[in-house]
This record gives C-alpha cells, sequence and structure tokens, in this order.
C-alpha cells in the first residue's frame, strides 16, 4: 500500500468522493463538499488509486500548523474501501512532520492495537425491527415521556425553513456558537438541503407553534440526527421523545441505522440509551511533537 500527501488543490474530488461513498465505513463527514464547508483548510492522505482516503483539517498557530478537529464533523479518520491490519496506523505515520501537531477524532472501523487512544462514545440504533420490537427496548422512563406526549396534541411538520429552523435553534441553544460556527452550521445546512440529503422535522403544537425539530441527514445506511433543538414548552411536552418516536415508527422494518451522534455527556447519553440504541466507540488520537504546542 503506497500511502501519498496531497494538498487540497491536487486532490481528484470525484475519486474522493467515489471510495468515501462507497467505503465500508462510509460517513458523510468525510465528503470533499463537506469539508470545504466545515474545514478551515484541509489536505489528504491517499492510498494507491484512491483505495483508502484520510482528510487532514489543519489550521496555523504562531505561523505553525497543526492538524485540528472541525466542528460538526463527528468523526473522520480514514475511509476505507477494504479494512486492512493496521491500516490506519500506516496513515498515521504518513503524516508530513510539517504537521506539528495532530488532534482529531477517527472513525468507529479504524482500529490502532499499537496507539494509546482516547476513547469516545457514540450511540446508535438499528432500524431492521417492527415497531412493536424495537419499542420493547425503550427504558421506562421513555415509555413514559412518549405517552405524556402523546396527550399533549402535537404534530409533525416538514413545512419548516432554514431561517426559522436557524432562529430558533439560535434562540434556544444550549451551548453558544460564534458567529463564525453558526455561520458554518447555516452553510452546512444549505448544502445539505440542497443535496436532498437533509430534511428538517419539526414538532408544532395545538396552536401551530414550532417547539422543537431536528435536522436529519440521510446517506448511505445512516439517518444522522445532525442538529436539534427544543423551545421550552417543548422540553415540558416531551417534544423530542414523541419526535424520535415517531421517526422510528416511520424508518422500522428497513436497514438503516439512526446514528444519534454522541454523546459523552451523561444526560444526554442516558436520553439517547432510553430509546434502545447501542454504543458505538470511536477514537480521538492526540501528538504534538513540540510539548508547549497544545
Amino acid at each position: 500500500m503506497a500511502i501519498r500527501y496531497l494538498k487540497h488543490k491536487e486532490i481528484d474530488k470525484e475519486k474522493w468522493n467515489f471510495c468515501v461513498s462507497n467505503a465500508v465505513n462510509s460517513m458523510i463527514y468525510g465528503m470533499s463538499w463537506y469539508l470545504d464547508i466545515v474545514c478551515e483548510n484541509w489536505d489528504a492522505l491517499i492510498s494507491d488509486d484512491y483505495e483508502a482516503v484520510m482528510p487532514l483539517p489543519w489550521k496555523k498557530k504562531f505561523g505553525l500548523k497543526y492538524v485540528y478537529h472541525p466542528f460538526f464533523a463527528q468523526q473522520l479518520g480514514v475511509f476505507y474501501r477494504k479494512i486492512a491490519d493496521d491500516q490506519t496506523y500506516e496513515f498515521l505515520q504518513k503524516i508530513p512532520k510539517s504537521f506539528l501537531k495532530y488532534d482529531a477524532s477517527l472513525n468507529y472501523l479504524n482500529m490502532i492495537k499499537k496507539l494509546s487512544l482516547n476513547i469516545k462514545t457514540n450511540y446508535v440504533l438499528s432500524l431492521n425491527k417492527s415497531c412493536e420490537e424495537l419499542a420493547k427496548n425503550f427504558s421506562e422512563n421513555t415509555r413514559r415521556n412518549i405517552k405524556k406526549s402523546e396527550k399533549e396534541n402535537l404534530s409533525l411538520t416538514e413545512s419548516i425553513s432554514l431561517e426559522t429552523f436557524f432562529t430558533i435553534k439560535k434562540n434556544n441553544a444550549l451551548t453558544q456558537l460564534s458567529d463564525t460556527q453558526y455561520g458554518i452550521m447555516y452553510r452546512l445546512i444549505n448544502e445539505l438541503i440542497t443535496l436532498s440529503v437533509g430534511k428538517i422535522k419539526g414538532v408544532v403544537n395545538e396552536n401551530g407553534e414550532l417547539i422543537g425539530a431536528v435536522f436529519l441527514v440521510y446517506f448511505k445506511s445512516r439517518i444522522t440526527y445532525l442538529f436539534s433543538v427544543s423551545t421550552e414548552q417543548g422540553k415540558d411536552k416531551k417534544a423530542m421523545f414523541w419526535l424520535i418516536n415517531q421517526l422510528i415508527k416511520e424508518n422500522a422494518g428497513k436497514q438503516l441505522m439512526l446514528d444519534f451522534e454522541g454523546s459523552m455527556i451523561e444526560g444526554v447519553a442516558r436520553f439517547f440509551k432510553g430509546f434502545g440504541s447501542q454504543k458505538e466507540t470511536y477514537y480521538r488520537y492526540s501528538k504534538s511533537k513540540i510539548p508547549f504546542f497544545k
């Protein structure tokens, strides 16, 4: 396996996207147009004729280049059409010396036995069972909250503009983002909708007011729960429990995976686990060539 480093302008985007979309660990985060939006800059490592690829998002600090992990792309690392032992390790060893630090997440199939890595947690739910079978794995707390939500006269809507979603997201953010990050989020959602792989689903109350919404990405066999928001009324009426339950009913029996995108936060993880989702581990690799460069 010959691995070479290419600068961004040298990358064949068509071959790149063919590799990522046909990879055994295919994830939308690795598509070139997705990276173009979320990364300040990115170069790449490529094996042979794009049999495997690894994006290298980078920035500069004090004039020194380093690899970082961008917002809104949970897992990157190596995407490959065939899994080979130690392939990820070989890629990491080929990172150019000009990058003085690497601090980024790999993906769920990037197994490395030779390195000490930080474990990260994702939650996924296989939807290839009936509604009844899937509901059996809900926690008691989740069942109770779904029952409460079903008494609130809630309705599902997909007639939500990007501007409306974005406004409610900013006004009810649990974690405040910078203007730059909000700008990236807006461009990303807009592009995903334009490419017909992104969809906004919302919950309205009996008065037709939007009280919760989720932005979903449909790519290959995964439905990714990319962004979500709930108003105070939505939280009180358990709107997100209701919305996810509707999403599960809509896709039950299909060969799809609902990817909740995390989380390492205990309360959020409990919410996702409550729907019977399973833990999916991925890893964070960090290495600095200069001790003070952190």
